[in-house]
């Protein structure tokens, strides 16, 4: 598996306060006006004829039938349909489906997979031999052909292999659930299962109205604005909430346009500048406001980021990590840390009117009311007017004032401002730097029980930061962290396993953390699990899983997931080439600062694909790429001064090029010398 870049001490406590805000890329390639038409079809099995019936596929049927008609689109529903009246129907829906906005089928109930297909079963089906399975079930794959005739949106919603132990086992490989699609629509269609490959999706308990998947993915539908990129994580962590972690939906395929709105009034009216990117603006919101509640001790801060995503607000990248951290505080026992630390606070009522008001984005107003609450003594206040001093948000950007309001927090014993105060001394930021001090600040805070710090004690194991460097400890405190609910240790625990660092190398045990990490919101894990798909070592090869792992990262704002993408549309490697595609993707990863953004954009550039060619400005872009560390773009630049392409012929510049590409790591480059005649 690929290695990720390991975040030094300080970095990761502060990525959310200290990074950019995220980027988002919209990318809609189809040319002309789309019919402004939403079309579906739900279908519904719940009585079967040789098969136990399930209690209630036919009533989320109906759930998912009012909601898509909420939602403007004209829906057919079969309930309880023969074989012939569901190829019938499929038929129906494909000639509704030419040239519309969006095409969505959604069926529920009993599925199959026999020998890597997936097969749903209407209500005639037979199960009682594979021969008799395959031929009165319907290919999954009929349903991906039947939509492509859409121009936005394609999504198939598969909530099938329901909890049944009869009809859920496969009758092909003996094994649970359904798997992924492998055909010709694969990439083109999204689909999204209730359950990921090999799961079963619980139905819902007797005399439940509806089985989760379906309670999740119409409330999802439903948020003020949601677009079809933010849905799945949404559903997953609902999901995942609701069956206390025993299923997870799986999502394959890729968006023509992440940012296609469900709710037809689209994205909720955001105070924005004239000619803002209202995504754009939910997203920078969703940041800000998960920096301020990040290391808070009270579950309610989390509770007001799910609402805040539930009002349209924010993009909610943060949502499972929200409730998972929610859950674990509302565990605690009642003498702990974290429970004791919020306790009758003097000016609580203010610190929640003033995080109220940061979600809305009103600065002025939490600021106001913060420095009321810091004044009565409150921590939580403090270390949010820490946060504010040290983002710009509300107050003057001020590392100093930042540290001095996190040194106040850590006093009033709230467990953020101990870790953030740790960090300053640590690192020296706002305060002469004392890493003894910052350790010992940071390793009181985790062993009273703060998630967060338990995590940032790991690093200073591992990096040997204030502490003697012990990577047994390092790990032993990350498996700590992630059991106590901190998000990003996840991640850093896969990394560990990954490369063997304090525990045993272990690559399927990575793959796991890095999965659990992903769909938790961690863009770096995502782009891993593309990686992983992609090399096809910790898990079978599956490049168009890669994909879909590496849209998400993109569509988070990562720009490795963007180049990484861009690279698969370049090469077609997974993927239908398609250049235009991937001089997006690339220029979007550029406009981050990502070397290989530049130098794929460049590459394009000087050959004029999916661009205009314009060699002098390829040779921008390969400088821009070599200031970053390519060791390629250096090669490139020799190339492009050897032939005179953007710049003048010159052969000494070319032969310096070569020569700075080989120190850099390029041997390739020794060819080019070699060819020139010169060592």
């Amino acid at each position: 598996m690929a290695q990720r870049r390991r975040l030094n001490l300080g970095t990761r406590a502060w990525r959310a306060a200290l990074a950019g805000l995220a980027f988002v890329v919209s990318l809609s390639l189809a040319s002309g006006a789309w019919a402004a038409q939403r079309v579906a079809l739900v279908v519904g099995v719940s009585k079967y004829d040789k098969v136990p019936s399930l209690n209630n596929p036919a009533k989320d049927a109906r759930l998912v039938q009012t909601t898509l008609q909420k939602l403007g689109f004209t829906v057919t529903v079969l309930t309880d349909p023969s074989r012939a009246s569901l190829i019938e129907g499929l038929g129906e829906f494909e000639e509704a489906a030419k040239g519309s906005e969006a095409a969505v089928i959604y069926y529920a109930g009993h599925g199959a997979m026999i020998d890597g297909v997936n097969y749903l079963l209407p209500k005639d089906a037979v199960i009682t031999n594979k021969s008799s399975l395959t031929g009165t079930a319907v290919e999954s794959a009929r349903l991906g052909q039947s939509m492509m005739g859409a121009k936005a949106v394609r999504l198939i919603i598969l909530d099938a292999c329901r909890n049944n132990p009869t009809a859920t086992r496969s009758l092909g490989g003996n094994s649970r659930g359904l798997t992924r699609e492998t055909g010709p629509t694969s990439v083109a269609v999204v689909t999204l299962m209730a359950a990921g490959p090999g799961q079963v999706a619980q139905d819902g308990a007797a005399g439940a109205a509806n089985s989760p998947f379906a309670i999740a993915l119409t409330q999802g539908l439903t948020r003020p604005g949601i677009t079809v990129g933010e849905l799945p994580s949404y559903v997953q962590a609902e999901v995942e909430r609701m069956t206390e972690g025993e299923q997870t939906p799986d999502l394959q395929g890729i968006w023509p346009n992440v940012h296609w709105s469900f709710d037809p009034n689209g994205p909720p009216k955001l105070v924005a500048a004239a000619g803002a990117d209202p995504v754009k603006i939910k997203w920078e919101k969703d940041q800000v406001f998960w920096t301020s509640i990040k290391d808070s001790d009270d579950p309610a801060d989390f509770k007001a980021y799910m609402d805040a995503q539930d009002r349209g607000e924010i993009s909610g990248a943060f949502r499972k990590l929200a409730s998972n951290r929610m859950r674990a505080l509302e565990k605690l026992p009642a003498g702990s840390f974290q429970v004791a630390s919020r306790s009758a606070q003097p000016g609580q009522d203010l610190v929640v009117t003033a995080r109220d008001a940061f979600g809305r984005g009103d600065y002025a107003a939490a600021s106001r009311d913060w420095s009321a609450a810091a004044r009565a003594g409150n921590g939580a206040a403090m270390y949010n007017l820490g946060v504010m001093s040290l983002s710009g948000k509300g107050a003057t950007r001020d590392i100093t004032a930042a540290a001095r309001w996190f040194k106040a927090s850590a006093g009033a014993g709230h467990s953020g401002g101990m870790v953030n105060w740790g960090l300053c001394l640590l690192n020296g930021f706002g305060t002469a730097k004392d890493e003894a001090s910052g350790f010992r600040f940071i390793q009181d805070a985790a062993n009273r029980g703060s998630a967060n710090a338990m995590g940032l004690l790991a690093e200073a194991y591992y990096r040997g930061r204030g502490v003697a460097a012990d990577p047994q400890q390092g790990a032993s405190w990350l498996q700590r962290a992630v059991d106590a609910g901190d998000g990003p240790s996840i991640a850093q625990l896969a990394d560990a396993y990954d490369r063997g660092d304090g525990v045993a190398r272990d690559g399927r045990r990575a793959f796991g953390l890095y999965q659990r990490a992903a769909t938790a919101g961690d863009t770096e894990a995502m782009v891993h699990l593309g990686y992983a798909y992609e090399d096809g070592e910790a898990v079978p090869k599956d490049e168009i899983q890669a994909a879909t792992w590496y849209q998400r990262a993109a569509e988070a704002g990562n720009s490795e997931g963007m180049s990484s993408l861009a690279v698969m549309f370049e090469s077609g490697a997974g993927l239908p080439q398609d250049e235009l595609r991937a001089a997006e993707y690339y220029r979007a990863a550029a406009d981050l600062g990502d070397a290989r953004g530049y130098l794929g954009l460049g590459s394009l550039t000087a050959r004029g694909a999916g661009v205009p060619a314009n060699p002098a400005e390829a040779v921008r872009l390969f400088q821009q790429a070599a200031n970053k560390g390519s060791a390629l773009a250096l090669r490139n630049l020799g190339l492009m001064h050897e032939t005179g392409q953007g710049v003048r012929a010159d052969r000494a510049k070319a032969v310096d090029f070569y020569r700075k590409a080989i120190a850099a790591g390029d041997t390739g480059a020794r060819d080019e010398l070699k060819r020139l005649g010169v060592r």
